[in-house]
């Protein structure tokens, strides 16, 4: 009972700070021109310095030659890495022309994208279950998006297109987390924990070339690192909190429980909101702020329907 419980608080703690780092990306990413590619760069080279130590602390001694020679982990892993880092682009992009509160529920528009490469893969059927959730997350979409209240259409497309990269590099780290068991005598949680340092460690080594190319176009500030900083430590934290939920209440429900950054990120724009943070948040009325929670919800329990 204790476990169980603790796994819900972490849960929500990975669906809490997942919305403070959108959040955090809204507020740098429109205070200037390229602050919010500055930002995701910065980010993942921070994020990039944190993992790499504890991946080599998670590693067996004398494995990592073997991890990159071996194709069942070196190609996922790049996979992931990549498609990873292409949506989280693209959501840093749609956050400089929208508010948190409006994208993050449609980032549930990922169950449509993984319904649709699950069903391409061969021996993947999807039953009736998952196609309801999948109705109903199309009709959450449509919730959303009515009175105006929604996403431009260019920024929805754009954001799918970010949630396709996203079920991609979900299915990538399924994938990595098998070739890390076969490859190394680690547990499902282990490798999983392992899976996520080595992902970060890479986007960060992939992003220093592109961090030297905005120092030389621009010099950094002091700013550009807290900003950077601030983002890292609020993802870092959600995902720490997620992989210690899937440990409590495993990844069915921990998925569950993450899905709630929609409806909390709801929340929380309206408190800015009312609170005068208005380039952050715009304010909304009762009508529309219930609006979103409805579509929210109904996307959370999309969600839970898919992954049950």
């Amino acid at each position: 009972m204790i476990t169980t419980s603790l796994g819900m608080l972490a849960g929500l703690a990975a669906a809490f700070f997942s919305s403070v780092s959108y959040l955090v990306s809204r507020h740098y990413g429109t205070r200037q021109q390229g602050g919010g590619r500055r930002l995701l760069l910065l980010a993942h080279l921070v994020m990039g310095a944190i993992c790499g130590p504890i991946a080599v602390g998670l590693l067996p001694a004398g494995s990592f030659a073997q991890l990159v020679q071996d194709p069942a982990v070196s190609i996922p892993c790049l996979v992931s890495t990549g498609a990873y880092f292409l949506g989280t682009s693209i959501v840093f992009r749609v956050l400089t022309r929208a508010d948190a509160s409006r994208l993050s529920p449609l980032l549930g528009l990922k169950v449509i994208a993984l319904a649709v490469i699950v069903s391409i893969l061969p021996g993947q059927p999807l039953d009736g279950r998952q196609w309801l959730a999948v109705v109903l997350c199309g009709t959450a979409a449509l919730v959303l998006q009515r009175g105006g209240s929604g996403l431009p259409l260019a920024s929805l497309a754009l954001l799918f297109v970010g949630c396709t990269c996203f079920a991609v590099a979900d299915l990538g780290i399924v994938v990595l987390i098998d070739g890390l068991e076969q490859a190394l005598p680690v547990s499902r949680l282990a490798g999983g924990n392992l899976a996520m340092t080595l992902t970060y460690s890479l986007g960060g080594i992939l992003v220093l070339p592109l961090v030297a190319g905005e120092a030389w176009r621009q010099p950094l500030t002091s700013a550009d690192w807290r900003a950077a900083a601030e983002y890292s430590l609020a993802w870092l934290a959600a995902m720490v909190a997620l992989y210690a939920c899937i440990g409590a209440v495993g990844v069915i429900f921990s998925t569950i429980l993450q899905s709630t950054r929609g409806i909390i990120s709801i929340v929380l724009g309206a408190g800015l909101a009312r609170q005068g943070w208005h380039e952050l948040e715009s304010q909304v009325n009762r009508t529309v702020f219930a609006r979103r929670i409805a579509a929210a919800v109904l996307m959370t329990t999309a969600i839970a329907l898919y992954v049950s």
